[in-house]
């Protein structure tokens, strides 16, 4: 059956990898058991042949695969978002530094964070003016996990924006003399009302400099990111998770001058 908190999750462009054209050097193409696993995804079905119980301990499903964060998958997701908007942004911005350290306070009283080496995922210079430079901080949300229970996208994307928010936006403005804004996507396939809005404007520009049609570089980044963001759910789903238990010596502590017990042909 269709799970029902699937509906109303997804946003402009989530099906976009169905009608994109399978060009590998983009990332645009898909094995057959990962594009039966995105279908099944997009209609909420529980995948096939998965394990029954995760790595951690807990009761394995797609909900829970996708935000278990044993086996690395949360930061690979959300490191591939993160990396995409830089290389994005270095086509038109300046200064474009992957996890900028933020310039320590001095008993300046701010709200948000106060940590010492607190860096947010990106920065640059030239995005919404010359030189001004502006810090961004991604987060990939899962939608639909039972934290969000009864919470539309357009609440849940504001709460994650606004947290965000609290965390860097008065010392970037008080201290770094900057901008901040938050980059909110889905799993789905979503985007914040920020990010939108951040995207939008780096076509507009993207589109000025190459003289290219503004729609078509929306549609590619909509299509890059969609496909970023899936193929990092689809490995979360299947990938392994911890190490599997072992009954015999590791090779690596295993001298390999060890005399055999019993000498005969097979040792040899």
């Amino acid at each position: 059956a269709v799970v029902s908190t699937q509906s109303g999750h997804y946003g402009r462009g989530s099906g976009c990898w169905l009608t994109a054209l399978p060009l590998k050097r983009f990332g645009y193409s898909l094995n057959k058991i990962e594009f039966r696993d995105a279908l099944y995804l997009r209609y909420g079905w529980e995948i096939p042949n998965t394990p029954f119980h995760c790595a951690c301990g807990e009761r394995n499903n797609v909900n829970h695969t996708l935000i278990c964060k044993k086996g690395g998958y949360v930061s690979m997701r959300h490191n591939n978002i993160r990396d995409l908007n830089a290389e994005l942004q270095r086509e038109v911005c300046r200064d474009v530094v992957t996890e900028p350290a933020l310039i320590p306070l001095d008993n300046e009283e701010i709200v948000g964070t106060n940590a010492d080496r607190a860096a947010p995922d990106v920065s640059s210079r030239g995005l919404w003016s010359t030189f001004e430079r502006t810090f961004f901080d991604v987060c990939v949300t899962h939608p639909n996990s039972p934290t969000y229970d009864k919470k539309d996208m357009e609440q849940i994307y504001k709460a994650h924006e606004m947290r965000k928010m609290k965390k860097y936006n008065n010392r970037i403005i008080q201290v770094e003399k900057g901008t901040f804004t938050p980059l909110i996507y889905s799993t789905n396939g979503g985007w914040g009302p920020q990010a939108t809005r951040y995207h939008k404007r780096l076509a507009e520009k993207l589109s000025q400099k190459r003289g290219e049609d503004y729609a078509a570089i929306m549609c590619y980044m909509r299509t890059r990111i969609r496909f970023s963001i899936l193929r990092s759910t689809l490995i979360a789903v299947r990938g392994e998770r911890g190490r599997r238990q072992s009954y015999t010596l590791p090779v690596s502590v295993t001298s390999f001058n060890l005399i055999p017990a019993t000498m005969d042909y097979e040792c040899f």
